[in-house]
């Protein structure tokens, strides 16, 4: 069963590691930042910030808090903040000590196959991006009719409580929320990478 206290330790180790093991992913972190648009000055999220990966594809001039539940994460993440405006918080993504409506944007990059609960997770960070406001997902997800082969079900099982899962449905975590889908794109590994762009109602509750 995935936990907090698993994956805080989990991470720990995977740190050190971490940046070269996600470099694939790098030109799908670009594709989804052109999605999602950033103007200057708007306030950015980063949800589950990592080692700061996406640090380099923020623009200069707006104002971020990147937050991940791992110091160990943060600390590397630290060093690539450069000259922008990152403020780094040590924080659970499904508890967020942040204001309602307080972001333009917010970013979700390979964390909603990680946390306990990614509905809490989504949730939250949909309270906190302002009505009108759009949030990039970009994740492993199996998103078929079909049950997840054999091999993928047994690498689930020995993955899913200390690094990722990767049979978790989008489409049912995106139903219990209130966000409106904007745009699908299927990405690596035979689609089962997914960027999502989303979108918070003006009139949202």
């Amino acid at each position: 069963m995935t936990t907090n206290r698993g994956l805080r330790a989990a991470y720990t180790l995977w740190a050190t590691i971490y940046d070269p093991v996600v470099s694939f992913l790098r030109w799908s972190r670009r594709r989804s930042f052109r999605l999602l648009e950033i103007r200057p000055e708007e306030r950015v999220l980063l949800v589950g910030c990592g080692t700061g990966a996406d640090f380099e594809l923020l623009p200069p001039t707006v104002r971020a808090v990147a937050v991940d539940l791992t110091p160990a994460m943060l600390r590397r993440a630290r060093g690539k903040i450069g000259g922008r405006r990152i403020h780094l918080v040590e924080m659970d993504a499904s508890r967020l000590g942040l204001p309602d409506d307080a972001f333009d944007r917010t970013v979700l990059h390979l964390i909603l196959a990680v946390v306990p609960d990614p509905v809490c997770a989504l949730r939250e960070a949909a309270r906190v991006t302002r009505p009108g406001g759009r949030l990039v997902v970009l994740d492993k997800f199996w998103n078929r009719e079909t049950p997840p082969p054999l091999p993928l079900r047994v690498l689930n099982a020995l993955m899913g409580g200390y690094v990722s899962q990767i049979t978790r449905n989008f489409p049912a975590i995106l139903a219990a929320t209130s966000l409106r889908l904007v745009r699908e794109v299927p990405l690596a590994a035979g689609s089962l990478y997914m960027l999502y762009l989303l979108e918070k109602p003006a009139e949202s509750a």
